[in-house]
């Protein structure tokens, strides 16, 4: 005679798939956190994108490192909700106003007209202090980040934050997209190869 299968058991089974599902998103969004610069840096040197970028910033105060930051968040299946999102772009805008803006003022400042050999040591070094205050600036925005959860969509609804005109914000989300798409060739954003061991 067959034994009915136990109704605790059945829960137990199916609490622990639940959890083991809820485990591994939570170390896939770990992973993403915690590599993520890295990623931006490889994403950010893919044909086009730093022209793009730099044309957003300029034309319409786009945070570069904030919209690559939610892109990749985005491909690799992670968001937050509308409040949650809205305090991450606060205090990474805190930071921004703080470090990154001034460092790179000084830097485009330094750039113009002929300079020795001593000014343009120094406008390197201010050039690596910037990128240094953005890689911190992601830090601040991944640390934030890691215990959210969410609907996707997060770079366009950023650009909708900054009301980036539709067509320019949708057309710039979509390059960003296949981008990171054609980087990552069909694989996900946090591949093994990305992951510190560290």
């Amino acid at each position: 005679m067959e034994k009915a299968p136990d109704a605790f058991e059945e829960k137990t089974v199916a609490s622990g798939s639940a959890r083991s599902e809820q485990d591994t998103g939570a170390a896939r969004r770990a992973a993403f956190c915690a590599n993520v610069f890295d990623v931006m840096v490889r994403l950010y040197g893919e044909p086009g994108i730093a022209s793009w970028c730099l044309e957003a910033q300029t034309r319409h105060a786009v945070d570069v490192p904030s919209l690559l930051f939610f892109a990749l968040a985005d491909s690799d299946g992670h968001g937050a909700d509308d409040g949650e999102m809205q305090r991450l772009l606060e205090r990474a805008g805190e930071w921004r106003a703080l470090f990154v803006l001034p460092l790179r003022h000084l830097r485009l400042t330094l750039r113009q007209g002929p300079r020795n050999t001593a000014e343009i040591e120094f406008y390197e070094k201010i050039k690596a202090a910037e990128l240094e205050a953005e890689r911190l600036q992601v830090r601040r925005l991944a640390d934030d980040f890691l215990p959210l959860e969410g609907p996707g969509g997060l770079a366009a609804r950023y650009l909708g934050t900054i009301s980036m005109p539709e067509p320019e914000a949708g057309a710039l989300v979509g390059r960003l997209r296949d981008a990171t798409k054609a980087m990552c060739h069909g694989f996900p954003i946090m591949r093994t190869e990305d992951l510190k061991t560290s």
